[in-house]
């Protein structure tokens, strides 16, 4: 009689869940000695989730680690809600060099329209170096000083501006100073609008962020910090002039689009950079560092690469019905003037909210008109906040004209009626008292 055979079948360990694969695993490598009990572990899943986990371990701590800067000060910023990323000294007071000019140009900016004729003086061409070489008395326009300033860090050009807007060049920095501290730049004084040394002038990398962010907010300072060469228009004298920006950064990376470059002996190479990836702003200042460039490039990089941004609202969006009354229609909507987004990421409180208020309104009310804030919100702290403008206009319902017509017809008749009867009643008078007069002889 024949025997039967059965063949065992060793069958591989296979947890459900990823925890008890991780707990399996941990059991076995601990149970001798490491390189033993790793020599011990049967092929299969085991070994792949130990190498994923040891993969995601490994990217991890390549994102948390922070880059290794040569710069003695330096700052990484969200353009958008201010947030600093990372700091190395971020508020200590130092000279600044040319980056002073990205104050310049933001007072300037803010006070004259571009188009405005500037008339230079005696004192904007002996500044040294002075740069463009701007004669006295020639007339310049505002944008074309711009342009000089920030591209090719034109000293001439920024006294041109500063005697133009504050009428002295010691009236400019008071209102430079202000400005900073309107900003919270509490570690900022100016004295010049130029950055070449002087003792009482100097700033921060921080408060130097917080400059470039506000500056960034106008459209002609985000063009002409992203050209990398434009042209000068001087009718009086040289004609159209080619200027080269000194960023080199603009050259280097595809993504990067400002800012402004800085160096004297006592501030040492500085650099303000931006870049964008898919509408995503960070600012990087770095100040007195051998590797500027390389400094600034690794401070953006990191930054791209470590944290996430969570948008809350995009510019365009509706985000409330917004009620209307006596209009024709009893909602408009409320639409978000710009895009609300907050960095999210390791050592970030990652509790940012939405919040939106609206007006009571009554029509008519214009399409675009202001109908309330929408605010993005960390704690206590508004981190971006743009208004909501009403999707389209809202006319006086018919209804409403109609009763507004035809009161003011009715009070009309009513008036009429007693004109009439007024009347009336003294041509009966008149008639009874000449009916009462003797006869005349």
């Amino acid at each position: 009689m024949g025997r039967r055979m059965t063949r065992k079948t060793k069958q591989m360990p296979h947890p459900r869940r990823l925890t008890d694969l991780i707990a399996t695993t941990r059991r076995d490598a601990h149970a001798a000695d490491g390189a033993a009990s790793i020599r011990r572990l049967p092929s299969g899943p085991r070994w792949v989730v130990l190498a994923v986990c040891l993969l995601l371990a490994a990217a991890g701590a390549a994102q948390a680690a922070r880059p290794a800067l040569e710069a003695k000060s330096a700052v990484l910023m969200d353009a958008a809600t201010g947030v600093m990323l990372y700091g190395k000294s971020p508020h200590q007071q130092r000279p600044v060099a040319s980056t002073t000019k990205i104050m310049t140009a933001l007072v300037a900016l803010e006070s004259c329209p571009p188009d405005e004729w500037v008339t230079v003086s005696e004192n904007a061409p002996r500044v040294e170096p002075s740069i463009l070489d701007l004669k006295p008395g020639e007339r310049v326009r505002m944008k074309d000083l711009l342009t000089a300033l920030l591209l090719k860090s034109a000293n001439d050009a920024a006294v041109a501006i500063a005697e133009h807007v504050g009428g002295s060049v010691e009236a400019f920095a008071d209102t430079m100073n202000a400005r900073a501290r309107e900003l919270g730049a509490g570690n900022t004084h100016f004295v010049n609008p130029h950055g070449l040394h002087e003792p009482d002038h100097f700033s921060s990398a921080y408060d130097l962020a917080l400059i470039t962010r506000e500056a960034l907010k106008h459209d002609l300072f985000r063009e002409l910090v992203g050209r990398k060469a434009a042209e000068v228009f001087r009718p009086y004298t040289v004609g159209e002039e080619r200027v080269r920006n000194h960023n080199k950064l603009l050259w280097r990376s595809d993504y990067v689009d400002g800012v402004k470059t800085g160096y004297v002996a006592a501030a040492g190479p500085c650099v303000v950079a931006s870049a964008t990836r898919n509408g995503w702003q960070l600012v990087a200042v770095v100040l007195d560092s051998p590797d500027r460039y390389g400094d600034a490039l690794a401070l953006l990089d990191w930054g791209f690469t470590t944290f996430d941004r969570k948008v809350y609202a995009e510019k365009g969006d509706v985000l409330d019905q917004v009620r209307v009354k006596r209009g024709r229609k009893g909602r408009v909507g409320a639409v978000c003037g710009g895009t609300l987004a907050a960095v999210t990421g390791p050592g970030l409180s990652n509790d940012a909210r939405l919040e939106v208020t609206t007006n009571e309104l009554e029509a008519p009310v214009k399409k675009g008109a202001v109908v309330g804030e929408a605010r993005l919100v960390s704690g206590e702290t508004v981190l971006a906040a743009f208004p909501l403008t009403a999707a389209e206009a809202v006319p006086v319902s018919r209804l409403v004209i109609a009763w507004w017509w035809g009161w003011r017809a009715a009070l009309g008749l009513a008036a009429m009626a007693v004109m009439v009867r007024t009347s009336a009643k003294i041509i009966k008078a008149n008639r009874r008292r000449r009916r009462r007069l003797p006869p005349q002889v």
